[in-house]
């Protein structure tokens, strides 16, 4: 059977939310009955709208599952959360729509999590339909990644590894498989590939450990809330997502960071979606550069040196936030493609998770327009106090700016495929970082701050 052809359902939800429930969840719940091996959901409302920030006048209706074990906060109940991506799933005992986990059909009270993003002028009147055993079939393919041999790309110092910290796959609002997404990291000559699928890990076993002529994989989810986004790599749990007031949202942060996870805000610019959290900390990192440079990140930079002003050391990298491979209007040049920006780290001769995560937490990287680069390392003159070095590496004809909380202090015409230039760091000043600009303006690659109690 299909699930086109399903009967009657053998539960019926429904319900109404109106403006003053926007953006909270509610856990609706129903009853499963014992012996059962198959559920599968179904759900639609009025006036739906995409999801997209810029897009409103109706509604956009959350879904995820909880299963008998419960809905509390770290809850092994968690089933799976797909946003308003998918209209209707599947969990069998043998498998489940992605990003649901397959496995046992408990009997007791389940629930359906509905988080209405966006309500409209009428409202949003819901229906859940249920059905148990309807007996579906798995109508998934999954595919192996493969090997590939990448064009060269330019050599990096040693001890350096280029990569993409943000992407997602059908595991939350994504066109491919993981084993795809990471072929392509492949072919574009990344090294290491950080997978942050939408509140839910599930992703990470599709994708395996990388490595073998592979990018290494780093394991991670981009927790998606209604004020905002922050991604967490080195987890393999979900991190509560529902609760989107800052005192939660910082007190989620913070538990994440404790365990080894190393935690950055996303894309904090208009349409980001924007970063809403007001004074939260405990974070490591800010997303300053999320797909082409054009696309708004002079916001999320700004935010960034805002908080280097104030002394607030966080350390900047970059995502390309891919989500398609196989659309047919896109092709590898388009928006948002695998490496638009590459972040690359300084891991020395280990290449494994836990090397990546250190630089990244200690700021060790810097972030260019692409895996061939441009290449922009900057670090204090070891010969002498007080100055600072920069190399840069395939940027002829870019403008290098070296920056301090004071705005620019100096300036120098990058000229050749190697360039490398010395310093003075201003007196005053709390930190010097660096940043490339082509003919354009637009911003080709830029470093994280040298703090000047270091030098």
């Amino acid at each position: 059977m299909s699930a086109t052809e399903l009967p009657k359902p053998d539960v019926v939800l429904g319900g109404h939310f109106g403006k003053d429930h926007e953006r909270r969840y509610a856990h609706v719940p129903f009853d499963v009955p014992a012996g059962r091996r198959q559920i599968h959901i179904r759900y639609s409302y009025n006036d739906q709208i995409d999801s997209d920030p810029t897009v409103g006048g109706g509604n956009t209706l959350d879904i995820g599952l909880f299963d008998e074990r419960g809905i509390a906060e770290s809850s092994a109940g968690f089933r799976g959360w797909s946003g308003s991506e998918k209209m209707e799933f599947t969990i069998d005992e043998s498998w489940a729509t992605p990003p649901y986990r397959k496995g046992k059909i408990g009997a007791g009270r389940w629930h359906v999590l509905l988080g209405p993003y966006k309500v409209g002028p009428r409202g949003c009147d819901w229906t859940v339909e249920i059905w148990f055993d309807p007996g579906l079939r798995s109508p998934w393919r999954g595919v192996g990644s493969r090997r590939v041999d990448p064009d060269p790309l330019p050599e990096a110092r040693p001890g350096w590894l280029r990569g993409d910290l943000h992407c997602h796959t059908l595991y939350s609002d994504g066109d491919s498989w993981p084993p795809e997404m990471l072929s392509a990291a492949a072919e574009v000559g990344l090294e290491f590939l950080g997978v942050t699928d939408h509140n839910n890990v599930g992703h990470q076993l599709a994708y395996g450990p990388g490595g073998d002529g592979l990018p290494v994989v780093v394991p991670g989810i981009e927790v998606t809330t209604y004020g905002g986004h922050w991604n967490a790599w080195g987890t393999d749990r979900w991190w509560e997502f529902r609760e989107p007031e800052s005192k939660a949202v910082e007190r989620t942060i913070r538990a994440a960071a404790e365990t080894g996870a190393v935690v950055s805000i996303c894309h904090p610019k208009p349409f980001g979606p924007p970063w809403e959290y007001e004074g939260v900390s405990g974070f490591h990192a800010v997303e300053v550069w999320n797909g082409p440079w054009e696309q708004l990140n002079a916001a999320s930079l700004a935010f960034w040196e805002s908080l280097l002003r104030r002394g607030d050391r966080r350390a900047a990298l970059g995502g390309s936030d891919t989500h398609y491979l196989h659309a047919s209007h896109l092709n590898p040049r388009d928006a948002d493609s695998l490496g638009t920006p590459t972040t690359w780290v300084q891991v020395g001769d280990r290449r494994g998770v836990d090397a990546i995560l250190a630089a990244i937490r200690e700021g060790r990287s810097f972030v260019s327009e692409s895996p061939r680069g441009p290449q922009l390392y900057l670090e204090p003159d070891p010969a002498r106090a007080g100055r600072v070095t920069v190399e840069v590496r395939d940027g002829a004809g870019a403008a290098l700016v070296l920056l301090s909380e004071a705005g620019a202090v100096d300036t120098a015409a990058v000229s050749g495929p190697a360039w490398d230039g010395t310093f003075d760091v201003p007196a005053g000043a709390s930190y010097v970082r660096a940043e490339l600009a082509g003919a354009n303006g637009r911003i080709r690659a830029l470093t994280n701050p040298v703090w000047t109690d270091r030098l």
